[in-house]
């Protein structure tokens, strides 16, 4: 392959999206050599021109900068330029794209031709130098600091987002505003920049000299200031785009980095429009209660952080509403804005998704563009159907992840950059102060004090995008090393607390799959799966929250019992293993995965207390209260989901696995800070000499057990369940003696059920239960502990260790060795 081919076969690649700018020149640098390259470089791209001016334009604002060239030595310009500016007008603003750019690009070098002389000799050659190791890949976490990316010159968000400004090194791209990387230079300067740019990044420009708006209007020479303090602008670009604006409206995607729809909004050529609305009522019906106390709460804390970030970044801001109807709100910023197009990230909740579905068609009916981008999930729920896989074994994640499969009409792709510029426009609608959509409203006492319910909240997260980041670094350097094995332990930060920033779009799931992968947890990576699953379940059952799946159980036996809810809710059951991680919940919004297994199991299989009014109380204090994930995985431990837990957590032994030495309970339930760990999960059995010297008393300072027959209410939820099943003998599978489900074709098909519930329905008056669910924790803990701590520390059994290693492995591997 020639020369010219291989640099033809760059310039395509770059054509197409797949390098950046930097990238290309890069490649063409190392492939011609910098002598022939200073010389030549226009000449070779002179092709891109005609059709891809705006990247012609790129690729030479890369060139000037790597060779410190000035525009009077580049003998391009337009004999009507002058007198096109002077008239006022561009090409641009008349459609003709190809004559646009190439107006864009000569007015840029024009008026920055004076402005290049204003550059001391401070600014080197010897510093752009260092810019040619750029690279696409998105922002990772394997060695650097949290948040920023492996990549030197290009841009990383996080850490953009701690300090206001991009933090990386020079790079000459025209993709990157400039003006904020120069501060250790004593002179005012301003890069060459596309007309798009200048209107984009009219946040840098400063008033002691230089502006486009100057150099247009005024045509005044630009002299040589010594740096000033920039002032702030209104949020406003220097001349209005061409195009209407675009209303660009948040959701569940309060990010800017892979955000495919705010990175089509900025690259409409039009002002963006940022806004949020908010009202419980359009954000699901109240059975659902979609929008819980927490959530809003977190909603309230993350929203300034993302309006600062919009601010810092592109000098644009979101307008906040509050509405009764979002239909009626929408056409009413329509109206005000002048804007003739709606952006958003598709929900995937079905009564958001027709909610949205109607909103989009009256805009459309009144010659209003709506845009819809997926990002919330890795899947689409529509995209998944079940006709190319047997419905056996629908509702487990094997099954799921298999449908997927089969499936999947596009790959998942890799994270997106942040966008370029978010221009602001000039006429923008009014916003409402963000207290008054009531999202942290805090109840007050009689005599008018606030109860700050959300104090320990505050103090115990970052709500910002960077703190989503840092919680995924935070895990992916440390606790996922745990996570396959000790993932359960509350006592150990072993899990990934990502789950809020996950349902708040703050970190995309794909951003978190591109991260995790070279991690080698599957389990971890699972759980995005089963994220997945549960909207897909809620897509095909959209009365998941509130009804049964297998409806014969809505005629199950449930305790009415309000004191045992209460006990539960506030973590004041008499069993510690349940109280610990109830209180942390009501504190900070937050518990682990097994724990939530822990109270779940307690109070549906112990108490008989519906699946329902646990489903109802996480949604109210969770921060990540995720309607589809709730409502599954509470279906699921109430015995009428598509995939039955096969495993039921006792309250006590449970112990064992998740808070061996007691820790976990000492610090949420601090009464019992000073027991021993042979009775910190089991107080009643402690001495009344122990119980003193530890400062319990029982009934007084900790409560007594609500109930104390755990293996009776067991056997009673058995019962209970069996009574179901038999009372419905046709929704039992002859064959393999599994519930069938009726879906909403018609289709009654088998699903995943218990062992021990087939066993007790065909044997209902065996005393013995081969298949007992009930989990009773690591129990050779102590045991493996010990044995773990001489294989370190003693030398034989260290020796002894290694030897049978070798012997039931090395040989085995010798052998093949041989072959």
């Amino acid at each position: 392959m020639s020369k010219r081919q291989e640099i033809d076969k760059i310039l395509t690649e770059f054509t197409s999206g797949s390098i950046a700018a930097d990238e290309c020149f890069c490649l063409i640098l190392s492939l011609c050599g910098l002598q022939e390259i200073e010389s030549r470089f226009l000449t070779l791209i002179q092709g891109l021109r005609p059709r891809y001016g705006e990247l012609y334009n790129r690729l030479c604002n890369v060139y000037m900068g790597y060779f410190d060239i000035k525009p009077s030595q580049i003998p391009s310009f337009l004999p009507d330029l002058d007198r096109a500016v002077e008239n006022g007008y561009y090409a641009t603003d008349y459609g003709s794209n190809n004559i646009g750019f190439e107006l864009d690009m000569e007015l840029a070098l024009k008026l920055s031709e004076q402005e290049y002389t204003a550059l001391n000799n401070g600014y080197s050659k010897a510093q752009t130098s260092k810019s040619p190791g750029f690279s696409s890949k998105p922002p990772g976490f394997s060695s650097n600091p949290p948040g920023f990316s492996s990549k030197p010159p290009g841009f990383s968000y996080a850490g953009a987002l701690k300090t206001g400004s991009n933090p990386m090194p020079v790079t000459f791209s025209a993709a990157k505003p400039l003006n904020n990387q120069l501060d250790n230079v004593k002179h005012t300067y301003t890069p060459v920049k596309t007309v798009d740019q200048l209107a984009c990044n009219s946040k840098d420009k400063t008033e002691a000299s230089g502006t486009a708006e100057d150099s247009i209007g005024q045509n005044s020479d630009v002299t040589e200031k010594p740096k000033q303090k920039r002032k702030k602008k209104k949020n406003r670009v220097d001349r209005p785009l061409s195009n209407p604006s675009v209303i660009f409206w948040f959701r569940r995607d309060l990010r800017v980095y892979d955000n495919p729809a705010l990175v089509a909004a900025s690259q409409s050529g039009a002002p963006v429009i940022p806004i949020f609305l908010w009202s419980d009522r359009e954000e699901g019906p109240q059975k659902t209660l979609a929008t819980g106390a927490a959530t809003k709460y977190w909603l309230y804390m993350a929203l300034p952080k993302l309006n600062s970030d919009l601010n810092n970044q592109f000098n644009n801001s979101i307008i906040y509403r509050k509405a009764d109807n979002y239909l009626n709100e929408l056409l009413d910023l329509f109206k005000s804005s002048g804007a003739k197009t709606l952006i958003i990230n598709d929900v995937y909740e079905p009564f958001l998704k027709s909610r949205d579905d109607k909103i989009c068609s009256v805009l459309k009916s009144k010659g209003i563009k709506c845009e819809r981008h997926h990002s919330y999930l890795l899947h689409e729920p529509g995209t998944i159907k079940t006709e190319s896989l047997c419905m056996r074994g629908m509702g487990s994640v094997t099954h799921f992840m298999e449908m997927c499969r089969q499936c999947s009409t596009s790959p998942i792709g890799l994270p997106i950059d942040p966008p370029e510029c978010l221009p602001a426009g000039t006429y923008r609608p009014e916003s409402m102060p963000l207290e008054m959509l009531d999202l942290g409203k805090l109840p007050k006492r009689k005599d008018g004090t606030v109860i700050d319910w959300a104090k320990i909240i505050r103090e115990s997260w970052d709500f910002s995008e960077t703190g989503a980041w840092e919680a995924l670094q935070l895990f992916l350097n440390d606790g996922v090393r745990r996570y396959e094995k000790e993932s359960s332990r509350g006592d150990q930060l072993n899990t990934c607390r990502i789950s809020p920033y996950l349902h708040f779009g703050q970190i995309s799931p794909r951003t978190v799959l591109c991260e995790g992968r070279h991690m080698k947890s599957p389990k971890f990576l699972r759980k995005l799966a089963w994220r997945d699953l549960s909207y897909w379940m809620l897509s095909v059952l959209p009365d998941l929250p509130s009804e049964p799946s297998r409806p014969q159980y809505i005629h199950q036996r449930w305790s009415q019992n309000k004191t045992h809810l209460k006990a539960w809710q506030k973590g004041n059951t008499g069993y510690p293993l349940v109280d610990a991680p109830m209180r942390q919940l009501w504190l900070t919004g937050w518990m682990n995965n097994y724990m939530r297994h822990v109270v779940a199991s307690f109070l549906i299989s112990y108490l008989h207390i519906s699946w329902v009014e646990g489903y109802l109380w996480f949604q109210d204090t969770l921060l990540d209260a995720d309607v589809a994930i709730n409502a599954m995985m509470w279906q699921n431990g109430g015995m009428s989901g598509l995939d039955q837990w096969n495993f039921v957590m006792h309250p006590v032994d449970a112990a064992m696995t998740c808070d061996p030495k007691g820790d976990y309970v000492r610090k949420w339930v601090p009464e019992l800070a000073k027991l021993h760990e042979d009775f910190i999960h089991q107080p009643w059995k402690a001495p009344p000499s122990i119980l003193r010297r530890a400062g319990i008393e029982l009934g007084v300072n900790y409560p007594h057990r609500i109930i104390t027959e755990l293996e009776e209410a067991r056997e009673q939820s058995l019962r209970d369940v069996v009574e179901v099943r038999q009372k419905f003998p046709e929704m039992i599978d002859p064959k393999t003696g599994n519930d069938l489900v009726r879906l909403p074709s018609g289709v009654r098909v088998p699903v995943i059920t218990r062992k021990e519930f087939k066993y007790k329905t065909s044997n209902p008056d065996g005393n013995e239960n081969p298949h007992n669910a009930v989990l009773r924790g690591y129990r050779g803990r102590k045991r493996d502990e010990l044995v773990e701590f001489f294989n370190q520390r003693d030398f034989l059994a260290s020796t002894m260790k290694e030897c049978t290693s070798r012997h039931e492995n090395g040989l085995k591997q010798m052998d093949l060795s041989f072959l």
